[in-house]
């Protein structure tokens, strides 16, 4: 188990759930823009909120988001320590600090004594585009990233700073899941989990499906960010299915389909996406799972094994609720019928 770290109020690692953490994507030049979408991150579900601190003028747009919203805010700080000391003088909850760039001994001293005095913590975050090289294999990149975060881990403990977590992102899965596998095994400070640079909307939820799951499977990772080349939205919303899907946290209903073939005789794909953004536009209070299924091979048996469930033969479905039969209804009224029994429950 590691050990409890703070961002603002809250805490990382230990028995504390795995959290969310969501970044800021908005320009700078529109401070509305940022704010609205901090807002919306928070809304979704974001625990966390990184904004990237580009210089210290940056720094103090802050104390606007921070009037509006109620999580904590993470400055994204590279090359500069003084945006860094720019970013804690202007009241963030936490830095990350990049090894890479960031790594000169009497500059990463006077950050981790500003941070202290402030009770703030310090993100190690080892990314493997900063290598700037090639390797011949993710498992020789992987090593360096680790040795390089347990080094500078062993520089802030040196300067009796220890409010420290650590991330360890490649653009590939292979690197990413060994280098944090080889860093969990030496050091008990909370780890946040991603894989970055991911590529394309699917490419990217495919890598950090899989980079993330097969961490928090093997019991690591504290907080998570899903990195997409996409609004900061979905990366939430990826974040939460993730968790949902490995049985970490609950976030209301989990819709589940059979993939279809030729013996499905309804438009299955349209009828369990209906359930699903009816639920998002109204979400439950607990989790539910809601089964959509589109014939009689495994239909029936799926559908009773969740909360509530629809097993369709030609033109109507079986409607089951917690396991037993309650009605058969017409395929058109099988997604009001659904969403009616959810809110019974």
């Amino acid at each position: 188990m590691t050990k409890v770290v703070k961002i603002g109020k809250l805490a990382i690692g230990g028995k504390n759930p795995v959290r969310i953490k969501g970044m800021l994507k908005s320009f700078y030049s529109k401070p509305a823009a940022l704010i609205k979408e901090a807002l919306g991150l928070e809304a979704e579900g974001a625990e966390a909120i990184r904004m990237a601190v580009r210089n210290p003028q940056d720094a103090v747009l802050v104390k606007d988001i921070k009037k509006e919203i109620k999580v904590p805010m993470v400055a994204d700080v590279h090359f500069d320590w003084r945006s860094a000391a720019a970013a804690i003088d202007a009241g963030f909850d936490a830095i990350r600090l990049n090894p890479m760039n960031i790594y000169k001994p009497e500059q990463v001293a006077r950050v981790a004594a500003m941070a202290k005095d402030k009770g703030i913590s310090i993100r190690v975050g080892v990314n493997s585009g900063g290598f700037r090289r090639r390797f011949s294999h993710p498992r020789q990149l992987a090593a360096m990233m680790a040795d390089r975060a347990l080094r500078y881990t062993a520089l802030l403990e040196k300067n009796r700073f220890f409010d420290i977590m650590v991330s360890l992102k490649g653009s590939d899965v292979v690197s990413t899941i060994e280098a944090n596998r080889i860093f969990a095994g030496k050091s008990l400070y909370p780890i946040h989990l991603g894989v970055t640079a991911t590529g394309s909307h699917e490419e990217a939820l495919v890598k950090s499906a899989i980079g993330i799951g097969s961490l928090l499977s093997a019991g690591i990772g504290s907080v998570i960010r899903v990195s997409l080349t996409a609004p900061s939205i979905d990366e939430i919303r990826a974040a939460k299915l993730i968790l949902q899907a490995l049985d970490k946290r609950s976030f209301g209903v989990e819709v589940i389909s059979c993939p279809t073939c030729s013996r499905c005789e309804i438009d299955l794909s349209r009828i369990a996406e209906g359930i699903r953004l009816a639920f998002i536009r109204q979400p439950l209070k607990r989790r539910l799972k809601i089964a959509v299924m589109g014939c009689v091979v495994n239909g029936p048996g799926e559908a009773a094994q969740a909360d509530i469930g629809a097993a369709f033969g030609k033109k109507h479905a079986v409607i089951f609720r917690r396991g037993k039969i309650i009605k058969r209804v017409g395929a058109p009224g099988v997604i009001r019928e659904l969403i009616r029994e959810a809110r019974k429950l």
